[in-house]
């Protein structure tokens, strides 16, 4: 269980994001995200790493916040493209 690549989210905001690439950094998964329009294109501004969290059984994301760590995941993601 949990999410897997090119797969299109929705955010309780109903913001919709497609999962480009992963990475597992400190024990905890991370994704690489792009915001999605209303016809389903890529919207190249709306970039994202989140972290995958995953509680009684349910799937839930949060993105990252942290300066520091968003410089370390794009650094691991990037290398992985």
């Amino acid at each position: 269980m949990g999410l897997k690549l090119n797969t299109i989210i929705t955010l309780e905001n109903n913001e919709k994001y497609i999962l480009l690439n992963e990475t597992l950094y400190g024990g905890v998964k991370y994704f690489l995200v792009m915001g999605l329009d209303a016809n389903k294109d890529i919207i190249p501004s709306k970039v994202k790493i989140i972290e995958e969290i995953i509680k009684d059984n349910e799937v839930y994301v949060k993105a990252v916040k942290d300066p520091e760590l968003i410089i370390i995941l794009t650094r691991i993601l990037k290398a992985q493209l």
